[in-house]
C-alpha cells in the first residue's frame, strides 16, 4: 500500500533549485508524487517549490505536465538568473555600485579640497554631496530584498501581469515555505492555506504574495535585508501563540524574517514535526495531518576548501569569522541528518513511526547501495542494492565518474546568478539518479532505466548537449 511521502528541499540558491527539481522529476516519472502530501523548502529550493505550486498541482499531475510547468524554471537556473547577475535585478546593481562609487569621489574630493584650502566653501559641497549619495545609496541597498521579491513575481510568480497571491496557489498537498523569525528565533511557516509559528500561532495567508514568501525564505543574511512585514493583516489566533516556556503570549506587532537556513536548512522540521504540531493545533488547516515517508532532498555540503593566508588588514578575520559560522552550520546539520538516519531505521525496523531518506549531494548514487549490498540485518535493502550496482555498472570507471560528479555538484556556489547550462543539466541527472537509487533501496520506490542527458536537456530545449569528459556513462553490468 503507498506511503504518504513529505518532500523536504534545502538551500542553497539556484544549485538547490536544480538539485531539488531533480528528485521531484524522478518522483513524478515513477507516479510516486501521487503519494507527495507536503513538499516544505527553504531558501532556493523555496524557488522550486513556489514554481511547482504556482503552475499545477504536482499530486495530481503527470509527468509531462510536471516537466512542461517547469521549464521556465529550468531555463531561468541555467541561462537568466535572478541576482547578481540578472536581467531584472542588473539595473538596480548597477544603481547601487553606482551610488556608491558616485558617495566616495565625492568624498575623496572634499577631502583633497580640506587638505589643500582647509575647510572651505568649496570643500563644503563636495563633502555634503557625499554625505547625501551615501545615505541614499545605503536607504536603496536596503530595498535589495524588495528588488528580489519583485523580480521573483515577474519571473515565476505572476498571473495576467499581476503578482500572485499566496492564498490562490492551493492545491492538493501542502506546499511551504520556511523562514526564520528573528525576534523569537524559530522557523516561521507560510503556505496557502496558514501562516504558523510557535510563538506567533496560526495565521491567514491574507494578501500576502507568493512571490514574498519565496523570498522571506530565501532572504540570505547579508546578500539581503530582512523582512519586516505587519503581523496584523494574518489574523494570528492569540489562543495557538506560546512562548519558549510554552505559555500563551501575545505576538509581536511585526514579523522580522530571513533565509529559512538559518533555523534549518534542510527544511526537514516540518514533515518530522506534523504529526505533534497537528496533535497541539487540531485546528490547523493543513492537506496532510501527518506523512509517513520523509525525503530530505540536502544540496548543502562541507566546501572542503583551504583557507588562504590573507595580508589585507581585517579580511583574514573576517574570513576566518565567516568559516566559523560555516563550522557552526555545517556541525549542527550534520548531528540532525545523522539523527534523522538512526530515527528512520529504528522506524524501517519496528514498522512504527517515519521512515526516511537523503538524497545528499555529497554522495555518488554507489555509497547507499554499497552500505547495504552485503547486510544480513536488512535483506530486503541489501537485494534492492545489488540491483541498484547492476543498473550503475559496477565498474572502477563508473564509480570514478559518479564521485567525481558528486564532487563538482557539492562545489557549485550558492549564488542566484545563471549556473549555466551543462552545471544545471549536471545536477538535475546527479539529483534524479541518486533520488533513484537511494530511494529504491531504503523505501523501495521503483528503479527504471537510467535517463539518459537528453531527458533533461529537452527542459531547456536543447537535444543536442554534450557531456564533458568526466561525465557518467553506465556500461553494461
Amino acid at each position: 500500500m503507498p506511503r504518504s511521502i513529505g518532500v523536504a528541499l534545502s538551500g542553497g540558491g539556484h544549485r538547490a533549485s536544480a538539485w531539488g527539481l531533480g528528485t521531484l522529476l524522478y518522483l513524478a516519472d515513477v507516479g510516486a508524487n501521487r503519494d507527495v502530501a507536503a513538499i516544505s523548502s527553504v531558501s532556493g529550493g523555496s524557488i522550486t517549490n513556489g514554481v511547482l505550486a504556482h503552475e499545477l498541482d504536482y499530486r495530481t499531475a503527470d509527468a509531462a505536465a510536471v516537466d512542461a510547468a517547469t521549464v521556465p524554471l529550468v531555463r531561468h537556473v541555467a541561462d537568466t538568473g535572478l541576482f547578481f547577475w540578472g536581467p531584472s535585478t542588473n539595473r538596480y546593481v548597477l544603481s547601487v555600485v553606482g551610488g556608491l562609487l558616485a558617495g566616495v569621489v565625492a568624498l575623496v574630493t572634499g577631502v583633497v579640497i580640506v587638505c589643500r584650502d582647509g575647510l572651505t566653501w568649496a570643500a563644503g559641497v563636495p563633502l555634503l554631496a557625499a554625505a547625501a549619495l551615501l545615505a541614499l545609496t545605503a536607504w536603496w541597498a536596503e530595498r535589495r530584498s524588495d528588488v528580489v521579491d519583485s523580480a521573483l513575481a515577474g519571473a515565476h510568480y505572476s498571473t495576467g501581469g499581476r503578482p500572485t497571491r499566496l492564498a490562490d496557489v492551493g492545491r492538493s498537498l501542502d506546499h511551504v515555505f520556511c523562514a526564520t523569525e528573528l525576534q523569537s528565533g524559530g522557523h516561521f511557516y507560510f503556505s496557502p492555506g496558514f501562516v504558523y509559528s510557535y510563538e506567533f500561532g496560526v495565521g491567514e495567508p491574507a494578501g500576502l504574495r507568493l512571490s514574498t514568501a519565496v523570498q522571506a525564505s530565501a532572504c540570505l543574511p547579508g546578500a539581503f535585508s530582512p523582512r519586516r512585514l505587519p503581523s496584523a493583516p494574518h489574523r494570528f489566533d492569540p489562543t495557538t501563540a506560546r512562548d519558549v516556556r510554552g505559555l500563551p503570549r501575545d505576538p509581536a506587532r511585526d514579523l522580522l524574517l530571513t533565509d529559512g537556513g538559518v533555523y534549518d536548512n534542510m527544511a526537514d522540521q516540518w514533515p518530522v514535526g506534523l504529526a505533534d504540531r497537528v496533535a497541539r493545533l487540531p485546528g490547523l488547516p493543513v492537506q496532510a495531518r501527518s506523512v509517513e515517508d520523509v525525503v530530505v532532498v540536502n544540496s548543502s555540503a562541507p566546501s572542503g576548501e583551504r583557507m588562504p593566508r590573507s595580508r589585507v588588514l581585517l579580511v583574514g578575520e573576517l574570513t576566518t569569522l565567516l568559516r566559523v559560522k560555516s563550522v557552526m552550520y555545517q556541525v549542527g546539520t550534520e548531528r540532525r541528518r545523522h539523527a534523522n538516519v538512526r530515527a528512520w531505521d529504528a522506524a524501517a525496523r519496528t514498522g512504527a513511526g517515519q521512515r526516511g531518506a537523503l538524497v545528499q549531494i555529497s554522495q555518488s548514487p554507489f555509497t547507499v547501495a554499497d552500505a547495504f549490498r552485503d547486510s544480513a540485518e536488512w535483506p530486503e535493502r541489501a537485494a534492492r542494492a545489488r540491483a541498484v550496482l547492476d543498473l550503475l555498472g559496477d565498474t572502477a570507471e563508473n564509480r570514478a565518474a559518479w564521485t567525481a560528479r558528486a564532487e563538482a555538484s557539492s562545489g557549485v556556489p550558492t549564488v542566484l546568478r545563471a549556473l549555466g547550462r551543462a552545471t544545471t543539466l549536471d545536477l538535475l541527472e546527479h539529483s534524479y539518479v541518486l533520488a533513484m537509487c537511494n530511494l529504491h533501496v531504503l523505501l523501495g520506490l521503483p528503479l527504471t532505466e537510467l535517463p539518459g542527458r537528453d531527458r533533461f536537456a529537452r527542459l531547456l530545449g536543447d537535444t543536442g548537449v554534450q557531456r564533458r569528459a568526466e561525465r557518467v556513462r553506465p556500461s553494461a553490468a
